[in-house]
């Protein structure tokens, strides 16, 4: 098997890479920063004895042809592709215009652009899947992050239209409704609702694969929490500081 992970140098996505690798996978990542993309490569590498590729890409600039062009030379053919790739910024007030663009460009325009560069490759392949990775906070718009969770619900509105669009061809379409991640970016930070390792997240969304599930939440409890969030009267929710 191959597979393809948009957003594999940290985190989630490094997790995932290691869980398929540790299978047997061939791994081709990318991301914006070459050293930890090139270290992540080499280490995947020597400890599973796989071949990996890497090429380092500007995620709020990509260039999907260039991408789609390297990645058949290496591998030939792709069974798995993953949108992991994110940026969050807490945005309580208006944003420096480059930022919003940035924001847009790596929660939702360059998976589109992307995925649209590999879909044809793998929606007729047997075994196949596209996965993404979305965000709880795209729930219900709020205050403290409106860019980014608009940005995520745009990406979860383009899966779920990919979906339907292969309905009942071999490829199946997963996207994650992923609450607090423990990565680096989050060190430190104390948030509201227990955050979920990656390696744990890896182990599901790797063990999913071959499942026709649509959107599902990562952890599965969040679901009940999104609901409590969007059925609240607004002159309730309109009070809250969230």
């Amino acid at each position: 098997m191959k597979s393809l992970i948009i957003g594999g140098s940290a985190g989630l996505g490094r997790a995932i890479a290691e869980r398929l690798a540790e299978s047997g996978h061939e791994i081709f990542l990318v991301a914006s920063d070459t050293s930890k993309l090139a270290a992540t490569s080499r280490e995947i590498a020597r400890r599973f004895h796989v071949k990996t590729f890497y090429k380092a890409m500007d995620m709020a600039a990509p260039e999907p042809a260039v991408l789609h062009r390297l990645v058949m030379k290496r591998l030939g053919s792709i069974d798995n592709l993953f949108y992991i790739a994110g940026r969050a910024i807490g945005d309580a007030g208006t944003l420096d215009d480059a930022v919003v663009e940035q924001l847009l460009a790596i929660n939702f325009v360059s998976g589109v652009r992307l995925i649209n560069a590999f879909i044809d490759d793998i929606a007729n392949r047997r075994g196949a899947n596209l996965v993404g990775i979305g965000s709880v906070a795209s729930a219900r718009g709020r205050r403290r992050n409106s860019v980014y969770s608009a940005a995520k619900r745009g990406l979860e509105t383009y899966f779920e239209a990919v979906r339907h669009r292969l309905a009942g061809r071999p490829c199946k379409v997963q996207f994650y409704r992923a609450g607090y991640l423990k990565t680096r970016m989050t060190a430190g930070q104390k948030f509201p609702f227990p955050a979920l390792d990656p390696n744990e997240a890896a182990a599901r969304i790797v063990d999913n694969l071959g499942k026709d599930l649509g959107a599902v939440y990562l952890p599965r409890w969040w679901w009940a929490i999104t609901i409590v969030l969007r059925l609240l009267p607004w002159a309730v929710f309109k009070r809250l500081d969230i």
